[in-house]
């Protein structure tokens, strides 16, 4: 389908002048006219794409804020986390049921004071500058709906199924217009288009199995404090990763010291004597962490889970990172992983795939 071929609608519609419009006609097709370029790459639509819109979409999320008042919002059907919640007289420590947010919101009236069953730390997505932090006791304070539109892109006539592409209502600044048939008004092949692109939707798109798990910060200079609207607000998408005892150590300790302004303790470098030179070079590796692409070796087999996911960060494929975490891909496994399985298991897309094989091989991007 070449896009000069369409007959597109004439007047220009805004996301939500969109949703109005045609949420009962659904599923149709959309050429964006007007892109938008978000805080993260994760939130830029550029003009010219055409997408098969299949729905709208809309999900409950909880706002929530930390004692250090950083605001988080959170899906309500969250389901890789679970919570602790404080008594009345606010302690924690004795309880021990683990809850889901949308039991505790079934029980509890708002605001409630929760901890999150693991220890965790976050940092900004794609910020290199960005330190970890400690993420733990939330006050979950209101519930609000965030909309979005979902479906798959089309290029060059054919649809990418295995690519949902989901647009969020709060990029208020994007412009579209609708696909009313072609050109020639040959409205037959039109619907026989349509009912194809739907076929392959149905049998490759797997969309009853979208789900958005995302938890992400909301800046507060954005909120109206007299009449908050927390789905207009551009999210900030963070990395959360479990926090271990000694980390969690190392943490604290970096925020004592941020507090008093004093120097990081620097460890002193192990000392290795009588080894092989693989052990040698894999303790080397061990106690490296990557501040940027050209420290990354180009044999990459003696890398550790945490080091394989700092170069996804420094690739720009931070999406990536949970799924290699939850999967334990360290170098070893990574030249065992092959197109299908990046794919299907690791949730990679096309363009993902290629750059991240051209990486193992010792590839480094020239920025």
């Amino acid at each position: 389908m070449d896009p000069a071929d369409v007959r597109w609608t004439t007047t220009e519609y805004s996301l939500q002048g969109y949703v109005s419009t045609f949420r009962n006609s659904f599923p149709n097709i959309i050429m964006i006219t007007e892109g938008f370029l978000g805080k993260q790459e994760i939130d830029s639509v550029s003009s010219s794409t055409v997408i098969r819109v299949h729905s709208h979409y809309t999900q409950q999320r909880v706002v929530a804020e930390t004692k250090a008042g950083r605001l988080f919002s959170l899906p309500t059907k969250l389901t890789r986390l679970k919570f602790l919640v404080a008594q009345e007289s606010g302690s924690i420590k004795s309880l021990k049921l683990h809850m889901s947010l949308e039991d505790i919101l079934s029980r509890y009236s708002l605001p409630v004071t929760v901890r999150s069953s693991l220890d965790l730390s976050f940092k900004q997505k794609g910020d290199q500058k960005s330190q970890d932090e400690l993420l733990n006791e939330l006050t979950l304070l209101d519930t609000y709906e965030e909309s979005f539109i979902l479906g798959h892109p089309i290029n060059k006539g054919k649809i990418f199924t295995e690519e949902p592409t989901i647009i969020p209502m709060y990029m208020r600044e994007l412009k579209l217009v609708v696909a009313e048939g072609f050109q020639n008004r040959d409205n037959a092949t039109w619907r026989i288009l349509c009912d194809l692109l739907t076929k392959q939707v149905i049998d490759q798109g797997n969309i009853a199995n979208v789900t958005f798990q995302e938890i992400y910060m909301l800046d507060k200079k954005d909120i109206s404090p007299q009449e908050p609207s927390y789905s207009t607000i551009e999210p900030i998408y963070i990395d959360i990763s479990e926090v271990k005892a000694k980390d969690k150590t190392l943490l604290e300790d970096k925020e004592i010291c941020n507090v008093y302004q004093m120097p990081p303790v620097v460890p002193p470098k192990p000392v290795i004597r009588n080894r092989s030179q693989n052990a040698v070079k894999t303790e080397i590796l061990a106690a490296n962490n990557f501040t940027s692409i050209s420290n990354i070796p180009k044999d990459i087999h003696n890398l550790n889970v945490n080091q394989v996911c700092q170069c996804l960060r420094l690739l720009n494929m931070n999406q990536y990172v949970n799924a290699f975490e939850k999967a334990q891909v360290d170098g070893q496994l990574v030249y065992d992983l092959n197109p299908d399985t990046m794919k299907s298991c690791l949730g990679m897309d096309g363009l993902s795939v290629v750059k991240f094989l051209k990486f193992r091989d010792g590839w480094r991007p020239n920025v």
